[in-house]
């Protein structure tokens, strides 16, 4: 969720009343480069604490302010200041940053042309097709928090900064009333993120992202450029001493609201509110310290590095997210993988700066330089001539690049899990709701109506990706979101359509099913998950008196080991559940309870036994009176026992179609509709073996500065198949993979399992969810 930088060559916004006019300030250039350097370190990694280390957002916006209002009062001074003369300044400005926008773009739409995307997924059709056209010349991605292709998701501070730019006249005039400024903005984001919470009128969507933008980002523009109109002296000791004590003050307030109120991912970009608080904080530190933060980066070697860097920031903005899907794709896995994608990134990024900043310097009107400090071509016209002649090599080479990117990313098994391992760069998406509600929900999203799902795309994509996997025979994926589903299967030409509406077993997805059903006794009471499993009829005990609880049977945190792999398993028998259990807990321990996790399914079958105990009620009555019959889920059945060697019952049992499993994760996991939000959080929290109780993460995942974890997607993996729940989309997603008769590893299995998983939820994900 971060920006980009402006181009860079006009007075300082710090500068005291005896620096020249046009003068660099080398603490501009030095925070710029800071700034810049966090937020690719952010896209990179997407590490929640990240964001709290430094708002670069924010600051860049009031280094943005502040340069443009900086370059204005110069310019008041030799030119005129009526309504033409602001015109065509604006358009110097604004042709600043189009053009090398249109050099990027270029590379992007045919990148996406080749790989069947489109630049604005939010709409289709005609209206679409000039959006794509539009988007081209003019950044139509910002504000609706829809757009998170890896490729386009950070554009959106273009837009932003070209209304800065459009309203530079009138943000000077408000610049004028601060402290009036300042007042009412915190008062707006207060209301924009707390009001919710009192019952008062609210904002969603894309109307929120677009207020929010102003309130905060437009708050700190008019703060730098009423620090660049000020014509004072270096400040006080007494100021600075002040500066500084309410500058740690508002960031620790921050820290301990974030600690106190955890937001959804941990990450602060996710609330207008406590970022404006924390990056006020921290323009009120550096004021603190401005002079000798100015002599530390007026230093020579210092000084020309970052101006050099600063006058490539907006290449280095625009290519590095292209840099960091190469590096993605060529990193080693271990634990090389972060200081190589970090270092490949960085040299990419840097290729790119040789390559295609010269284009900044044509935009500036300034002899085109391989990199800033270096001598340029002869002459301007010279100069101009070879940079047209050298534009198409270098353009066509940028679209080669970023065009593999995008194939690779859609046919390479490992290049898809790879890039889908972290959030796409300047995904907005939870700004477009009260991070405050999002808390207050525990992640449980209400039961609103999403728009309608892209079935065709959704065909489409699972179509293209088994033309792909010469390994899959057939497959089949169901999506949920709300009241919206959608169901699809495809087949190789030699192959046999697979049944998308038939009721199948579900197999261990049984076990979430069972995992709700034993949240729910939990929360009224009638079980204790922390208390060692009572005596069953026909169960025996585990050796030496050992005790396992209900929780460890729900994580797998038994130690039992499976029925199968047990002492005096005959797969010809016909067993009960209490039968095979005891199988298992006559069998020494795989290792002592709570320590690690072993899948096995006599956990299941234990923990549907003790349910059934605790409520005199079979586990198919459990499972229609407490699930299926409440959300109307009527293909869900249990299969009957009898076959030799295997019980389902609760660890294996539940029949359903792939539509009804996918509708029964996204009312457990995203509304909320099955368990209450006190058990609802106690299923989805993440413990020490990374675990919930009968849920597993898929990532992007990670732990946020309060200790907890997160996950992107909550579900469970079954061999050829999986159904997760991902709450930030309100999305949930079946599928099931058949195979070819080629024997298929394990671990290949699970390769096109998670990519076929992460290609649904990007391509279901594309709803326009504003205003819901």
């Amino acid at each position: 969720m971060d920006g980009m930088p402006p181009p860079t060559d006009h007075p300082s916004p710090f500068a005291s009343a005896t620096r020249p006019a046009g003068a660099r300030d080398p603490l501009v250039d030095g925070l710029r480069v800071v700034a810049l350097g966090r937020v690719v370190l952010w896209h990179t990694f997407a590490a929640p604490w990240l964001s709290w280390i430094f708002p670069a957002m924010p600051v860049m916006f009031f280094l943005a302010g502040s340069v443009l209002a900086g370059s204005l009062l110069a310019g008041s001074a030799t030119a005129g200041r009526g309504p033409v003369d602001h015109l065509r300044r604006t358009s110097r400005r604004v042709g600043r940053i189009l053009i090398p926008f249109w050099a990027y773009s270029l590379g992007v739409l045919a990148t996406m042309l080749i790989v069947g995307h489109r630049l604005d997924d939010a709409e289709s059709g005609a209206t679409g097709g000039w959006r794509l056209a539009l988007s081209v010349v003019v950044p139509l991605h910002a504000t609706s928090g829809t757009d998170r292709d890896w490729l386009t998701g950070h554009l959106w501070y273009l837009t932003d900064y070209l209304f800065l730019l459009v309203l530079l006249p009138i943000a000077v005039l408000l610049a004028r009333r601060i402290t009036a400024v300042v007042t009412v903005a915190l008062l707006g984001l207060i209301a924009l993120e707390v009001g919710p919470l009192l019952d008062l009128p609210g904002l969603t969507g894309a109307a929120r992202v677009g207020v929010g933008d102003l309130l905060c980002y437009g708050l700190f523009a008019l703060l730098g450029i009423a620090w660049a109109g000020r014509r004072g002296v270096p400040p006080t000791a007494r100021t600075s001493t002040a500066r500084a004590a309410g500058g740690t003050a508002l960031i620790a307030a921050t820290l301990v609201a974030g600690r106190s109120f955890p937001l959804p991912t941990g990450s602060l970009n996710e609330s207008y509110l406590l970022l404006a608080v924390s990056a006020l904080g921290w323009l009120l530190l550096i004021g603190a310290a401005e002079q000798p933060l100015r002599r530390l980066a007026g230093r020579p070697g210092i000084a020309t590095t970052t101006r050099a860097v600063s006058a490539r920031a907006l290449t280095i903005y625009l290519w590095h997210p292209a840099a960091i899907l190469l590096a993605l794709t060529v990193a080693p896995d271990g634990p090389m993988a972060a200081p190589v994608t970090l270092g490949l990134t960085v040299l990419l990024t840097g290729t790119a700066v040789v390559a295609l900043g010269w284009v900044e310097d044509l935009a500036a009107h300034r002899p085109p330089r391989l990199w800033p400090g270096v001598r340029s071509v002869r002459s301007r016209t010279n100069a101009r001539r070879i940079a047209l002649g050298t534009a198409a090599t270098a353009t066509a080479a940028s679209v080669i690049a970023v065009a593999a990117i995008g194939v690779s990313g859609l046919v390479d098994d490992r290049t898809g899990r790879v890039i889908a391992s972290i959030p796409r760069p300047s995904d907005r998406t939870a700004l477009a709701d009260s991070a405050f509600m999002a808390m207050t929900r525990d992640t449980a999203v209400t039961a609103a109506d999403p728009a309608e799902l892209p079935a065709d795309d959704l065909q489409a994509a699972l179509e293209l990706w088994i033309a792909t996997q010469p390994e899959v025979s057939d497959a089949v994926v169901s999506v949920a979101s709300g009241t919206r589903t959608w169901s699809g299967n495809g087949f190789h030409p030699d192959g046999e359509p697979p049944a998308a509406e038939s009721s199948v077993g579900m197999a261990s997805l049984t076990k979430t099913f069972t995992a709700a059903l034993a949240v729910q006794l939990a929360v009224e009471g009638l079980i204790d998950l922390d208390a060692p499993v009572p005596d069953l009829p026909g169960v025996d005990p585990l050796p030496d008196g050992a005790a396992i609880t209900a929780r460890q049977l729900l994580q797998h945190a038994t130690g039992l080991v499976q029925y199968t792999d047990a002492p005096g398993y005959d797969p010809a028998q016909v067993y009960t559940a209490a039968e095979l259990v005891s199988l298992s807990t006559r069998a020494p321990l795989a290792h002592p309870p709570d320590t690690a996790v072993t899948y096995s399914n006599s956990n299941y079958l234990w923990l549907g036994l003790l349910l059934e105990a605790a409520t005199t009620s079979d586990y198919a009555t459990l499972l229609h009176e407490r699930i299926t019959s409440p959300l109307d889920l009527r293909t869900v059945g249990l299969a009957p026992d009898g076959r030799p060697g295997w019980v389902g019952s609760a660890s294996g049992g539940v029949t359903a179609t792939p539509a009804d499993t996918a509708r029964f994760f996204d009312a457990l996991l995203n509304q909320g509709a099955v368990v209450p939000l006190e058990g609802l959080q106690r299923m989805i929290d993440l413990d020490h073996l990374n675990g919930g109780l009968g849920v597993w993460p898929m990532c992007p995942c990670g732990e946020g500065p309060d200790g907890r974890r997160w996950a992107t997607g909550l579900g469970h993996n079954v061999g050829d198949g999986a159904a997760f729940a991902f709450p930030d989309d309100r999305l949930a997603i079946y599928l099931r993979i058949g195979t070819t008769g080629d024997q298929i590893s394990a671990d290949r299995m699970i390769e096109m399992r998670d990519q076929l998983m992460v290609l649904m939820r990007e391509t279901a994900r594309r709803i326009d969810d504003v205003g819901n």
